[in-house]
């Protein structure tokens, strides 16, 4: 008598190779349809190096100034070159001695001196953002990488003390016009605030404690974390990656897996 082939488990998810992959742009302007009933977004980008996110938060800004009359206030440290196309600043007080072209592009880029390893402030930029709110100007703020090396922002996933315009931002922005963009590879190190806040978290290929973090955070149930770990990212080469889904605290996921066109 032959033996049965051996039973696969059945998670009714297909993994992400499998599922068809949708338009990233249509998620991108579902993700800033806020803007259109006079509410700023909080948006969350979290996923392992290398996985597309800066794409997508780029794409993302240009939604942003395609809707709305604000400016976007960008905090981009990270290499010698800025991953963002605007007016950029080393910090507050060069913006204040050197003010932006105001018919120009409407992004300004606190670069900090990634040449001698200064950083960029993220206070300051959340600072700037409510300075305009006080005047009823709307801003998008966008840190580019939210923990990764903020030691003077973040300590144990808890704001520092003194530490007042970023949380802020996240828990009173939204009333007052200031939108929040935030990017993360280590979710476990990220304050409660940017989860509590968010009105979608987009999730690239995560794993181990990030995949922990959002589960306990309630954006992720079950077998939607085989979905994730499935998506792509530094394991094969960059046009195979930038893959993502969209997740929504308590909600159920969508079912879909999406990509910006340009990334094949």
């Amino acid at each position: 008598m032959a033996t049965p082939p051996p039973r696969t488990k059945q998670t009714g998810l297909a993994p992400a190779p499998a599922r068809g992959l949708e338009p990233g742009e249509d998620a991108v302007r579902e993700l800033m349809a806020p803007l259109d009933w006079g509410e700023a977004p909080q948006i969350g980008v979290l996923g392992d190096t290398g996985a597309g996110k800066t794409t997508l938060m780029r794409a993302l800004v240009e939604e942003y100034l395609r809707r709305s009359a604000g400016w976007a206030i960008v905090v981009d440290d990270k290499e010698t070159r800025a991953k963002y196309a605007g007016q950029e600043r080393r910090d507050l007080s060069d913006l204040r001695s050197n003010p932006v072209d105001q018919k120009g592009r409407r992004v300004v880029i606190f670069r900090g001196d990634p040449r001698t390893g200064v950083d960029a402030d993220p206070e300051e930029a959340a600072e700037l953002a409510w300075k305009r709110a006080a005047h009823g100007w709307p801003s998008l703020v966008v840190h580019d990488e939210l923990v990764a090396g903020r030691r003077d922002l973040i300590v144990s996933c808890q704001w520092r003390t003194g530490i007042e315009y970023v949380p802020k931002s996240f828990t009173k922005g939204r009333a007052v016009g200031i939108a929040d963009l935030w990017g993360a590879q280590s979710p476990s190190e990220v304050p409660v605030d940017p989860f509590e806040q968010s009105n979608a978290i987009v999730c690239f290929k995560l794993g181990g404690l990030g995949l922990a973090k959002l589960r306990e955070r309630n954006y992720v149930r079950g077998e939607l974390e085989d979905v994730i770990r499935g998506l792509h990212a530094m394991e094969v080469p960059p046009p195979q990656r930038g893959d993502f889904v969209v997740l929504r605290r308590g909600q159920e996921w969508n079912g879909k897996i999406s990509k910006l066109r340009g990334i094949t």
